[in-house]
């Protein structure tokens, strides 16, 4: 999956030039179903639940802001994104918080996290291939 590409192309291209979304889903076991999966699963346990659960909902999409992004992340985590995207901490914890929900949404189209190769077929889809 091109995470790169479907930020860019789900937000309009706000914010999608850095690749923290990407980054941060390689350093959670990949830029595919697993790295999604477990930054889902990430934000759940770690006070974020009711914010994620509402982007791969139906519904409207609670707001999470870049100093409930950098809680959620580890300090190491936060820095070591932050040096692999060329932004500050605090400017990667931003653009987190304007990325996720748009993306995570337009992901899980009917409310739930897709397989692998649903996926795939929905972020296709998406960016046009």
């Amino acid at each position: 999956m091109d995470v790169n590409a479907l930020v860019h192309k789900v937000t309009g291209g706000a914010q999608g030039a850095h690749g923290t979304l990407s980054t941060l889903m390689g350093m959670m076991g990949g830029q595919d179903h697993a790295g999604f999966s477990n930054m889902l699963s990430s934000l759940a346990s770690s006070g974020l639940a009711d914010q994620a659960k509402s982007w791969v909902s139906t519904g409207a999409n609670r707001v999470v802001d870049g100093q409930q992004v950098a809680s959620w992340l580890s300090p190491d985590k936060l820095q070591q994104l932050a040096q692999a995207t060329g932004l500050s901490p605090s400017e990667a914890a931003d653009h987190l918080a304007r990325q996720l929900p748009t993306v995570v949404d337009k992901l899980t189209p009917r409310g739930a996290v897709p397989d692998q190769s649903g996926l795939q077929n929905t972020a296709g889809r998406l960016i046009g291939q």
